[in-house]
């Protein structure tokens, strides 16, 4: 790893109205996304706490290296497959896993993961994980454990004090579910209001590390290697780069979550990593974007007004 300048830097005000932003975004399309999650699972899901919580976990742990949109779509057809024996019944749902393999296609995966192990060897793992976590927990309810935590800090530790859990779900994974589940603007909310906004850790991925170097947010960018030395040298290691951001979006006193969702949205969908299709001035899929009348956006970047357009960096 490399500690680099980022290029441009934004000064105070301008970083303070693009985490504005930011956070405006997020909140929109965070709890945007997980409707549309929902609207897919039949009620009997949705209407069960800890049947939902249980799923999202599964969702979470698909997520990881993977597209986002075929993760959260594989994780519905996975319950479509295999019903409630997803949640009460994981020994026979191991039993049946051969059945999913007509979900291995749609589960698009990171290419550098799928040189290390075919596609549907990744998800047999990550979904057998899952339910052998299930079959750990016996008769325990997840949302209730989860819930007793006193700070979503806990709950990650009580997560992670499973090593099967602690194996198969990442850092980043794991905030994402633990804001899923707790936030207090998303709608399930375990804790029964105990856990503040505050008290949450940004997930951070390459996209959103990339949205903070590109616009000047933060001065250094933490990357792979030394200038042109390979292929990859200008990729983000987001996962250093986190506790940066954080501190920086908790200086302005901001909603962490749906300004890391905000980034996340920006980066993945309208500051694309080759800059094809880039939306700076103009964005070549205004006419067919399903977002942008919920963001009130006018056709090109919401952050192009203060954006330092240090374009060289990546997510991946």
């Amino acid at each position: 790893m490399v500690i680099s300048p980022v290029g441009n830097i934004a000064n105070e005000q301008e970083i303070k109205l693009m985490i504005s932003t930011l956070e405006k975004v997020g909140k929109i399309l965070q709890p945007f996304d997980l409707k549309i999650i929902f609207d897919e699972l039949p009620k009997e899901v949705t209407s069960d706490k800890e049947k939902l919580v249980r799923f999202l976990l599964l969702t979470a742990i698909l997520d990881q290296q993977a597209e986002s949109p075929s993760a959260r779509k594989t994780a519905i057809n996975i319950y479509k497959i295999l019903n409630d024996d997803l949640f009460y019944k994981p020994q026979i749902a191991l039993i049946k896993l051969d059945k999913l393999v007509s979900l291995k296609n749609e589960y698009k995966i990171s290419p550098a993961i799928g040189r290390v192990l075919p596609r549907f060897g990744w998800f047999v793992l990550r979904v057998g994980g899952f339910l052998i976590y299930e079959m750990m927990l016996n008769k325990i309810k997840l949302s209730d454990e989860i819930g007793k935590c006193e700070n979503p800090k806990e709950a990650i530790n009580f997560l992670y004090s499973n090593p099967i859990l602690e194996s198969i779900l990442r850092d980043k994974a794991i905030r994402m579910y633990i804001s899923w589940i707790g936030h207090p603007d998303l709608g399930i909310d375990v804790s029964k209001g105990k856990w503040k906004k505050t008290d949450f850790e940004m997930p951070v991925d390459g996209h959103v590390g990339k949205i903070f170097s590109r616009t000047g947010m933060i001065s250094n960018v933490i990357h792979e290697s030394k200038d042109h030395k390979n292929k990859r040298w200008n990729i983000i290691v987001a996962s250093q780069m986190r506790p940066l951001i954080q501190e920086l979006v908790s200086k302005f006193d901001a909603d962490c979550i749906m300004v890391d969702h905000g980034a996340f949205r920006i980066g993945f969908y309208c500051c694309p990593d080759n800059l094809e299709g880039i939306a700076c001035d103009s964005c070549p899929r205004k006419s067919s974007c399903e977002i942008k009348d919920k963001i009130n956006c006018k056709g090109y970047c919401i952050l192009r007004k203060y954006c330092k357009r240090n374009l060289i960096w990546r997510a991946y």
